[in-house]
C-alpha cells in the first residue's frame, strides 16, 4: 500500500502532551521514524497554551501555539501536515482567573478574523483562520488530549475540548478525540499506580507516569493511532 506520509513534512505543535519526553520520546519521533519523514519539527513546549498573554512562575512568557503560529511558517512554509494540540493548561490556568471570560465563545458564522487572542476559543480560531491561509491546500488537524485528571479539572478540561471541537467543525478542520477515541484512562490501577513513581509505572509496564502524563508504553499506542489518523487525510 501507498503509504501517504512516506517523505511528508510533518510539523507539531502544543503543550507537554505533544511534546513527550526525555526517555519516552513524543508522537514527532515515533511518527518521524516509522514514515521517513523528510523533516518533521514538534515545537511544543510544556506547559504550553493554546492562547496568549499568560506567564510561567518565572515570568517568562508561557509558550503559545497561537503566538508561535508564524515562526512555524516562517521555518516549513511547505509543510503538508500541521499537527495542532493543546487546550489542558489553558482550562486549568484560566480557571484561576476572573477578571474577563478566558474561555470565550464563537459565532458560528464569524469568519472575518478579528478574534480576542487572550481567549482560547479566539485563539484557536485564529490559529484555524491563519493556517488555512499560511499552508493553503495543506492537511491541519486538531488532537484532543486523552483523559487526564478526574475530579473539577476533569470537567472543566473536556468543556474546553467540547468548544475546540464545535470550533473545528466550524473551519472543517479535522480532529482526532483521544479523549473518547482511545481507552486510555489515568483512574483505572492497571493504567496508572498512584502509588509508584514515574520510573515505577513505566518499568512496570503502565500508561501513565502521573495523572496525565504518558509513559513510553502509552506514546506508543497514542502515536499509533495519530499515524493512522494523519494517514486518512
Amino acid at each position: 500500500m501507498e503509504n501517504k506520509l512516506f517523505g511528508k513534512t510533518v510539523i507539531f505543535n502544543g503543550d507537554s502532551i505533544c511534546a513527550g519526553r526525555e526517555g519516552c520520546g513524543s508522537w514527532a519521533t515515533r511518527i518521524a521514524e516509522w514514515n521517513s519523514l523528510s523533516a518533521c519539527k514538534n515545537y511544543a513546549i510544556g506547559g504550553g497554551i493554546i492562547s496568549e498573554g499568560l506567564c510561567y512562575q518565572s515570568g517568562a512568557p508561557r509558550h503559545s501555539v497561537s503566538g508561535s503560529l508564524e515562526k512555524m511558517h516562517e521555518e516549513y512554509p511547505n509543510a503538508d501536515y500541521i499537527v495542532i494540540e493543546g487546550g489542558t493548561n489553558d482550562a486549568d490556568l484560566h480557571s484561576h482567573l476572573s477578571d474577563k471570560d478566558y474561555k470565550g465563545s464563537f459565532e458560528p458564522y464569524d469568519f472575518g478574523g478579528d478574534y480576542d487572542r487572550t481567549t482560547f476559543a479566539g485563539a484557536l480560531e485564529s490559529i484555524f483562520y491563519r493556517a488555512t491561509r499560511l499552508w493553503l491546500g495543506k492537511k491541519i488537524c486538531y488532537i484532543v488530549a486523552h483523559k487526564m485528571t478526574w475530579g473539577q479539572c476533569f470537567i472543566n478540561r473536556r468543556s474546553y475540548f467540547d468548544l475546540a471541537i464545535e470550533i473545528c467543525k466550524k473551519w472543517g478542520i479535522p480532529y482526532l478525540d483521544l479523549w473518547n477515541g482511545c481507552y486510555l484512562n489515568s483512574s483505572l490501577p492497571w493504567m496508572y499506580d498512584k502509588e509508584k513513581t514515574a520510573e515505577e509505572n513505566e518499568a512496570a509496564g503502565s500508561m501513565y507516569i502521573d495523572s496525565q502524563h504518558l509513559t513510553s508504553h502509552g506514546y506508543d499506542l497514542t502515536a499509533d493511532i495519530i499515524d493512522s489518523f494523519l494517514k486518512t487525510l
